[in-house]
């Protein structure tokens, strides 16, 4: 039944149909947010957008809001029933796919694509240009379940021929993106890998979180293949019992479309989400073999 999701949701949101939801009290949600940036950024981007949800089903639902301090924080509460919806990073999906049966319902849109790319940043001023200047230096990833923020580049660099923990002299996770790019920029380290919404050195972690005049002073030297976007995603449990309401849910999510909304560009910079399925997430599971994280299935 699941899998069906994808190809109803696409038809749904292709001939407009909106479903109403009647009950004589309102069904409580629990929408869970990725901690890829400030507590306190987030928080107003995630409230926005539970108060939104409240306001489309006109009080029958409640919306309530998740933030844990780490990635795995989604899985977990997900998978001890304790959370409906996730705003998953395609890492954490595959995860949350594989262990407590999460279902993608849509992915992110930026600058036209459904994908974006991992990249691995440097000052401008440390002449450091290509990955080999990298050997001996400092780098810090995001967080085990992040793609952009470690599956990805650290699969690409075993790939071209590098092993990260003989290649670097420290690693560290910072926890967050926002905060991979200040260590960068405060010399706490020499690399970092971070997300990129192109290949051409224009947009990414480093022009979203800091300034104008300190994005100018990073630059990327290396970008992975492409990764495709972050998801919402829905627990089996409450797809199975609210199957009707899952599809109204989801197809509200992609009616918010920049620039008449701004409510998922504040959240995550998407400018809007479109219907997904489980496949379009194999190239993350394949990353992940190459890691060792997970057997091939």
């Amino acid at each position: 039944m699941l899998k069906l999701f994808g190809r109803a949701l696409a038809t749904l949101l292709l001939v407009g149909a909106f479903m109403t939801v009647s009950a004589q009290q309102p069904i409580q949600v629990s929408i869970g947010f990725n901690p890829t940036q400030n507590s306190d950024q987030l928080s107003a981007a995630a409230n926005a957008i539970a108060s939104y949800l409240e306001k489309q089903f006109g009080g029958a639902v409640e919306v309530k809001v998740f933030m844990p301090t780490d990635y795995r924080g989604l899985i977990e509460a997900m998978g001890s029933g304790n959370l409906d919806f996730a705003f998953f990073p395609p890492d954490g999906f595959v995860i949350a796919n594989r262990e407590v049966h999460a279902q993608v319902l849509l992915k992110s849109v930026r600058f036209g694509n459904p994908y974006y790319w991992a990249a691995i940043i440097v000052r401008k001023d440390s002449g450091i240009n290509k990955l080999a200047d990298l050997e001996g230096k400092s780098i810090a990833w995001v967080d085990p379940n992040s793609a952009s923020g470690y599956t990805f580049p650290r699969a690409a660099l075993i790939q071209a021929g590098i092993n990260p923990d003989n290649f670097f002299s420290k690693q560290t996770f910072a926890g967050a993106h926002d905060a991979a790019v200040l260590a960068v920029l405060n010399g706490s380290v020499d690399a970092a890998a971070v997300f990129a919404n192109d290949d051409q050195n224009k947009s990414g972690a480093w022009t979203q979180f800091l300034s104008a005049d300190q994005a100018a002073q990073i630059h990327a030297i290396f970008y992975t293949k492409p990764i495709p976007g972050d998801t919402f995603s829905v627990s089996q449990q409450f797809a199975m019992a609210h199957p009707a309401l899952t599809y109204q849910i989801a197809a509200a999510i992609a009616s918010i479309k920049a620039p008449d909304s701004k409510l998922l560009e504040n959240l995550y910079r998407i400018d809007y989400m479109v219907p997904a399925d489980s496949e379009d997430y194999a190239v993350v599971k394949e990353t992940r073999q190459i890691l060792g994280l997970d057997k091939a299935q």
